[in-house]
């Protein structure tokens, strides 16, 4: 089930994905336009940090599987 925080990422997307649309409209008025701009960029910003923490969480998972399993390469078991 997703979390609150994925919920708000995905809802932040669409609308970044909704504004630029929006602001590629030639019939959208220029101060619109700024002003969508602006929430854009505040969107980025936040979808941008979301990334950064869903990215740290990953490689902390990682780290921990790679220790709980031991993982090392494959040693040969034939002797010389």
């Amino acid at each position: 089930m997703p979390t609150k925080k994925q919920k708000n990422f995905e809802s932040n997307l669409l609308r970044l994905s909704e504004i630029v649309e929006e602001v590629e409209n030639p019939a959208t008025p220029l101060e619109k336009s700024l002003n969508l701009y602006k929430e854009g960029l505040t969107l980025a910003a936040t979808c941008g940090e979301s990334l950064k923490t869903y990215e740290q969480e990953i490689l902390i998972l990682q780290k921990a599987a790679d220790e709980t399993f031991n993982l090392k390469p494959f040693e040969s078991s034939i002797t010389k």
